[in-house]
């Protein structure tokens, strides 16, 4: 294709989401919130940075709780075009588990919250279905919930179905265990990156202005040749569950100091670790191929594609470099696949990525 003809380069922000309007704006939500850290009675502080991938409250001296809410964002519209939403009810338990384990806590339940525009019985069984089966491998119970209709505010693709789900988990570290923060991440120590199953949760917007186009309902059923599958069936593969991963490493007294889910804001996600260090990740695994085909199709410069997708790692662990070889073996032994992606390195935040020569600082990445 002549450079003439190439399409206008694609960006999160033109597809409809920008996310830094979005942090602008939470600085007054959060200037009020912040105020209420001392209205319950008995319960200090939380015990990780604020940001951080989920709060922990001390109850007592043997007992603190991690707590998380998120939800699936517009992923739930690929339900609707596509009738499958199992994978939706799955992820909702997914993004929230992932959270809580980086704080080395234990998940233990969950309550969602589903609101929608009618209550389909087949709608909601195949969610519950999907939420059992995430819940499972993560090993938490779903305790609750609640059920909203808004017949008259909530529209989508399908007349009727047009829905969002998302829930609040909590977590448990007990006795002596402090929450992993990455307070004890150190120049030398090995970065380990477990794969992802595509795209997970986030992006969803963009991929869709990008793959699916004016008309959703016929290209959603369009097979991506790269891919193997449909553009329906590849953006719907479901969020990994990283739990029994982490549980199998802390089992084995590996010696972690870190953990990141990789989620929106990609590689950036490194960042949140207490760690003023460099993240310098020279091996990492060729993405998937759903997000060269969104990247050649959307003309999504490297660096976006970088800020907003997990681009084939959904989950990172540091570790000692000492320790690197027993959480490799860990994490094959629940199942998933993981390799050395790089190292941390002195000097300030931030993540470099030599092989696409980009480094990552201030939420964006930019060309070396």
């Amino acid at each position: 294709m002549a450079d003439d003809a190439r399409p206008e380069q694609r960006t999160y922000t033109s597809s409809g989401v920008d996310t830094d309007e979005a942090a602008r704006g939470l600085s007054g939500l959060l200037s009020w919130v912040a105020q209420t850290s001392s209205f319950a009675d008995g319960i200090g502080p939380s015990l990780v940075p604020g940001g951080f991938f989920a709060a922990v409250l001390p109850l007592n001296d043997r007992l603190s709780l991690a707590i998380s809410t998120d939800g699936v964002g517009s992923k739930s519209v690929l339900a609707q075009l596509t009738g499958d939403f199992e994978s939706i009810g799955w992820d909702c338990v997914a993004v929230n588990v992932n959270d809580i384990i980086c704080t080395g806590a234990r998940p233990i339940a969950l309550v969602d919250y589903i609101a929608l525009q009618r209550p389909h019985g087949d709608m909601l069984a195949a969610l519950g279905k999907g939420m059992r089966d995430a819940a499972e491998r993560a090993g938490v119970a779903i305790v609750g919930g609640e059920l909203s209709q808004h017949p008259d505010t909530l529209t989508g693709p399908r007349e009727g179905y047009a829905f969002d789900i998302s829930a609040t988990c909590v977590g448990v570290l007990e006795g002596a265990a402090a929450p992993i923060t990455g307070a004890a991440v150190r120049p030398g120590d090995a970065v380990i990156g477990i794969a992802s199953n595509g795209i997970h949760a986030n992006g969803l917007t963009l991929a869709r202005s990008v793959l699916l186009g004016g008309d959703a309902h016929e290209s959603v059923g369009l097979v991506l040749p790269e891919c193997g599958r449909t553009a329906g069936e590849e953006l719907l593969r479901r969020t990994h569950v990283y739990v029994p991963e982490v549980k199998a490493m802390l089992h084995a007294g590996v010696d972690v100091r870190g953990l990141a889910h990789i989620s929106g804001d990609g590689l950036l996600n490194l960042l949140r670790l207490d760690a003023d260090v460099e993240y310098h990740l020279d091996a990492m695994p060729a993405p998937q191929p759903v997000f060269e085909v969104i990247r050649r199709e959307g003309n999504v410069s490297l660096a976006e594609m970088y800020r907003v997708y997990n681009m084939g790692v959904g989950f990172c662990v540091v570790v000692s470099a000492s320790a690197a070889d027993a959480a490799l073996d860990a994490i094959a032994s629940a199942g998933g696949e993981a390799s050395v992606i790089g190292t941390v390195r002195e000097g300030r935040r931030r993540v470099v990525l030599p092989q696409q020569g980009l480094v990552g600082e201030g939420g964006s990445f930019a060309p070396v």
